[in-house]
């Protein structure tokens, strides 16, 4: 289980440094997507702090019937 649950608040592409290959490199996440993101960490810049929530009771933690199940629609 996650030690920091943070639900991303809005679809968000992440840039990050370019491969070897000099090909950009990003990750497309959608919003509802609960990740783990330790505070003051470069992951939580490369999301942006205001584009994520920690409001995810701790009754609910590891209870899947609460989370978005959009990504597995697909």
């Amino acid at each position: 289980m996650s030690q920091f649950p943070r639900r991303l608040l809005t679809d968000t592409a992440v840039a990050w440094d370019p491969h070897a290959n000099g090909a950009a490199r990003s990750t497309f996440t959608r919003h509802g997507t609960v990740i783990d993101i330790m505070p003051g960490s470069a992951l939580e810049q490369a999301y942006g702090n205001a584009n994520l929530s920690g409001v995810i009771p701790v009754g609910q933690r590891g209870d899947d019937a609460c989370l978005d199940k959009a990504c597995v629609s697909n």
